[in-house]
């Protein structure tokens, strides 16, 4: 019998041992095992920005000493809807500079929030881009900045090359999400 007895002990002890694990286990995996639900919401602000300016019928037919203006609006408003970041903004301009043009750009009104762009004038010799930068739109309020550029042929421009030839003229106005200043 004292081996019998020796048997029923040595298994209880082991299922005791087991039991015992199988708790510290089971109360340890379930501290790794737990989950959470829930629901969440992110908000994105609108980003409006509309420009309109028309180059192609108001450049056609230029000749040496002429000059045109072109009315350009830049408006942090698209759709009925105003933007709510703000932004800074630049306007630049593209040619594949076969024309000796002279661009210039001035503020027509100075009513509108926001900064203007600094206004110059760029001479041909400033290479084919010409970019005037520093504009910025506030967020949250209708905003309208309007420019006038004026395109000039010099007069002593004459040179017999230039004649039936064809400059492309690209307006970019390039925007980009900004902190308020």
């Amino acid at each position: 019998m004292d081996r019998n007895q020796n048997k029923r002990w040595a298994a209880s002890y082991l299922l005791c041992f087991t039991m015992a694990c199988t708790l510290v286990l089971g109360i340890t995996y379930a501290r790794y095992r737990s989950s959470v639900t829930g629901t969440g919401t992110a908000s994105v602000a609108r980003v409006a920005l509309d420009s309109k300016a028309d180059l192609s019928s108001i450049l056609q037919r230029m000749t040496p000493g002429d000059s045109r203006n072109i009315d350009i609006s830049v408006s942090n408003v698209k759709d009925g809807r105003t933007s709510e970041v703000t932004q800074d903004y630049s306007i630049i301009i593209n040619t594949t500079g076969n024309l000796p043009l002279v661009y210039e750009l001035a503020q027509k009104n100075s009513t509108g929030a926001g900064t203007y762009v600094t206004t110059s004038t760029i001479p041909k010799s400033d290479g084919n881009s010409r970019a005037w930068s520093g504009g910025q739109m506030p967020h949250s309020e209708n905003t309208v900045h309007e420019y006038t550029l004026t395109v000039k042929w010099p007069t002593n421009s004459t040179d017999a090359s230039y004649a039936d030839e064809i400059d492309k003229v690209t307006l970019t106005v390039d925007s980009k999400q900004t902190q308020n200043k």
